[in-house]
């Protein structure tokens, strides 16, 4: 199932709004090389869901993203480098980790005209489905090295941030040089 928390933060034409009010016709930017920068909301699916979610926790999808921690169901796509990864498939258990969802989760799927990633706190996330006879566009694909290594070196800086927390006065780091 795909699907985000309905207090995710979803980038329109008018600003971010929330997954949970988004409706038909709404206009989202679309940043997905060959696909129209704007897609139009085709509608909303609200997903009543029990199960794991995953916590994708702010930086770790490059250039900032997400801006806040993100609450994902396992089969949504997340674009890192232009290819579409399956959330699940990504737990780290540091940079994005499983959790079980609150009691009377409903999860938010946005369905477009196109398929593309749209930004969700400041992250590419798919949405829409893929259309058969469509060219380009979003790839899915397996984990690869470049995502691999990307989060381990994302959940190696969590720690660190992590142990800073816990002992404010030890000395910080010297720089290197």
């Amino acid at each position: 199932m795909r699907g985000m928390a309905p207090d995710t933060q979803v980038m329109t034409t008018r600003g971010d709004r929330l997954a949970a009010k988004l409706g038909p016709g709404m206009l989202l930017l679309a940043v997905t090389p060959g696909v129209a920068p704007f897609q139009r909301v085709l509608g909303i699916r609200q997903i009543p869901y029990r199960g794991p979610i995953f916590r994708v926790m702010p930086g770790v999808l490059g250039t900032m993203a997400p801006k806040e921690d993100l609450l994902l169901l396992p089969d949504q796509g997340v674009v890192f480098q232009g290819l579409s990864y399956r959330v699940g498939d990504l737990a780290d258990g540091v940079a994005i980790r499983a959790e079980e969802a609150p009691a009377k989760f409903t999860a938010i799927e946005i369905l477009l005209e196109a398929h593309a990633a749209i930004l969700v706190q400041g992250a590419q996330l798919e949405a829409g489905m893929p259309h058969p006879a469509a060219p380009g566009g979003l790839k899915r694909v397996a984990i690869d090295d470049a995502i691999t290594n990307h989060l381990a070196l994302a959940a190696a800086e969590i720690a660190l941030e992590a142990a800073a927390e816990a002992n404010p006065s030890d000395p910080p780091p010297k720089p290197l040089g």
